[in-house]
């Protein structure tokens, strides 16, 4: 009996031309230094250095949106693994958001106040970079995809009366 790659859980690396086994943390981490397929918020444009777009984290499990308490850093300013980014207001409770890796706050996107801001919309630019900062003065974040409103009910054609029974 055949069985394909995928149900083997394999899969190609196109970057190494070789097949690994899906899940190998190597491959993921290669890749998304290497890929925007596979890590969609890092992004190359022509105009702008190598950054990334970091949205708003779901801190909870029962978290959709949040809003940002106050910011700890200004754009410019280098942090570290760590460091507190901003503070950002659940429908629990007040939790830091902490840097997972290096880099350098290139753009606030969002500022902080009362404003909701759903998870996943972007909410700060990161560069690698302290040089690649005054690129992002005039940078816009593309706006979050509308939601999908549900389509109307067709209205229902008027009933026929009922016919007399004899």
């Amino acid at each position: 009996m055949a069985t394909t790659a995928a149900a083997r859980g394999l899969f190609s690396a196109a970057t190494r031309g070789r097949s690994l086994r899906y899940g190998s943390s190597r491959i993921f981490r290669d890749a998304a230094r290497t890929s925007s397929a596979i890590n969609p918020s890092r992004r190359w444009f022509a105009s702008y250095p190598p950054h990334e777009v970091v949205g708003m984290p779901s801190l909870s499990p029962t978290m959709e949106s949040g809003t940002i308490a106050k910011w700890n850093l200004s754009e410019g300013e280098a942090f570290g693994p760590g460091d507190i980014l901003c503070e950002v207001e659940t429908d629990k409770a007040t939790v830091d958001f902490e840097a997972q890796d290096e880099g350098v706050v290139a753009k606030i996107l969002a500022d902080a106040g009362p404003n909701e801001i759903p998870c996943g919309d972007p909410i700060l630019v990161i560069v690698e970079d302290e040089d690649d900062v005054g690129a992002f003065k005039d940078f816009e974040a593309a706006a979050p995809a509308a939601a999908a409103e549900p389509a109307a009910a067709p209205e229902a054609p008027p009933a026929a009366a009922p016919a007399p029974v004899a």
